[in-house]
């Protein structure tokens, strides 16, 4: 088979994309690591790659019409003529001659449509007909909507939930997904990982919702209870709190790197058990007297819980006041990086990761550790697990204090974080 290479040890599967078609596709060929460095078994899982890509390339032909049928459906939608009865079927008559010109004009190069005499004029005329009339929805129309219907999630998840649905209708052009289509389509993918697939699904499940709300589609969801092979769970690396030398030796790591924001922003989680962007989120308005005692005000956190307020240990109380005097951009914690979604941790997490490995700390050691290390040095001191949950940001596990409870008191937080020490 001509459309596997080898890259490396390994084979990938290629088709080159005819030049005409490159700016609708976006690309110059399609590729694709076939993960293996056997020729037969790479050839084999080429074959359905390259029939779903040649078939890419058919739709891709037809982009240019597709867009020109909607773009006629749409004035044809919004003519003033929709507003009036049509008892004889005029205007319908009338919409059908201005659709039938336009294939002549797009289509035929001025020919008449009664001359179509092959199967891919014909096939291109009846897209271009059933787009332009109404007859056939194409669901791309509606993604801007959804994505308004979805703005209350975070940016994060509405962008990975359009590029799944983006993904499935550049498949799927024209017609309405079926139950089948959706199973051949997930059968098609077998080399996407079933959670992936789930994802994937849950995704198109909420366009298909919305799809369902604005009376676009009547039928239940085709989304919905197909059935996923199992996926092995991998070995997972489980975290661990540092132990206390391990924290003593990182603080040393940290101050003699010279890396002087690093060293402060481990200190911070040292003594307060806040996660790495919670800190990097803090300014200098966050440094706060709450109910007579001086406290870090976390606001931008990924949960409810984790909207509080932190006592300031006796043990960083001259760290914080030259934070809060040195900040050269208002956040106590300097960091160049900022990522579309405003997270600013990123290159601080990357540095901290360098940092640890120089100690030679595993996988199971991370920036986040030092939220169980807290979380057990409170534990170990016998600090309530209400409080403690007060103060790292978890939610209550009991109802009675989770659901009725105010929380505990300035003081009692102040009391059990000041029992930290290394």
């Amino acid at each position: 088979m001509g459309f596997v290479v080898k890259r490396g040890d390994k084979y990938s599967a290629r088709l080159v994309i005819p030049k005409a078609l490159r700016p609708i596709l976006g690309q110059n060929e399609f590729k694709k690591s076939l993960g293996t460095s056997n020729k037969t078994e790479a050839e084999l899982r080429a074959a359905p790659l390259i029939l779903h890509w040649k078939k890419l390339i058919e739709d891709a032909k037809t982009d240019g019409v597709i867009a020109k049928a909607k773009a006629l459906r749409r004035a044809l939608d919004n003519s003033p003529n929709n507003a009036l009865l049509d008892e004889d079927g005029f205007w319908e008559s009338t919409k059908t001659g201005i659709i039938e010109d336009a294939i002549e004009d797009i289509i035929l190069g001025g020919r008449d449509i009664e001359s179509i005499d092959n199967k891919e004029e014909k096939a291109k005329a009846k897209t271009f007909f059933d787009i332009a009339s109404g007859q056939v929805t194409t669901l791309d129309d509606y993604v801007d909507g959804w994505l308004l219907s979805i703005k209350h999630l975070k940016a994060r998840t509405i962008k990975q939930m359009k590029r799944d649905v983006n993904d499935f209708l550049k498949e799927e052009r024209i017609q309405l997904p079926t139950r089948e289509s959706v199973a051949a389509w997930i059968r098609r993918n077998n080399d996407i990982s079933p959670k992936s697939i789930k994802r994937k699904l849950g995704s198109l499940g909420s366009f298909w919702d919305y799809l369902m709300a604005q009376g676009i589609v009547t039928e239940i969801s085709p989304f919905q209870g197909h059935k996923l092979p199992r996926e092995r769970k991998a070995q997972q690396t489980k975290r661990r709190a540092f132990t206390n030398d391990e924290c003593l030796k990182l603080i040393d790591a940290a101050n003699d790197s010279e890396d002087a924001v690093l060293f402060d922003l481990i200190m911070l989680g040292l003594y307060t058990g806040a996660r790495i962007e919670e800190l990097c989120q803090l300014r200098v308005e966050d440094v706060v007297v709450e109910d007579n005692c001086r406290a870090l005000r976390i606001t931008k956190s990924k949960t409810q819980a984790g909207t509080r307020f932190v006592p300031i240990h006796p043990g960083i109380s001259d760290l914080v006041d030259k934070l809060v005097t040195t900040s050269r951009d208002n956040f106590l914690i300097f960091s160049k990086s900022k990522n579309q979604y405003d997270e600013r941790s990123t290159g601080l997490s990357r540095r901290f990761g360098r940092l640890k490995s120089s100690l030679g700390y595993g996988p199971e050691l991370v920036f986040h550790s030092l939220r169980k290390t807290v979380t057990t040095k409170l534990e170990q001191a016998g600090v309530p697990e209400g409080v403690a949950a007060d103060i790292v940001g978890h939610e209550k596990q009991t109802i009675t204090y989770g659901l009725y409870s105010g929380g505990t008191s300035m003081a009692q937080k102040m009391e059990a974080i000041a029992k930290i020490s290394y």
